[in-house]
């Protein structure tokens, strides 16, 4: 198994230290599952003003993200709920 990096933008750390200490959590724990799990699981592709970015669920927030699998770093972009995310 290949575990990709983990790196944050400076947006995605304030955006995760402005919540909630429960829900940050969550995204972090959520956030290390997806640097195990990168190369097997489905990575829904967003459109628009995201283009070339992807997706992750946690409860109610979203955090979008890049990654690549030649240097085994995935990147967040972002996180927020779901209602402004986007």
């Amino acid at each position: 198994m290949v575990v990709y990096t983990l790196r944050h933008s400076r947006r995605a750390r304030t955006d995760i230290q402005r919540l909630d200490p429960v829900v940050a959590q969550q995204i972090r724990n959520k956030l290390r599952w997806l640097c195990e799990n990168c190369d097997n699981r489905p990575h829904k592709a967003l459109k628009g003003e995201h283009k070339g970015k992807f997706t992750l669920k946690i409860n109610d927030y979203r955090a979008l993200y890049t990654f690549d699998r030649r240097t085994r770093v995935l990147t967040v972009h972002e996180v927020g709920h779901r209602s402004k995310v986007y």
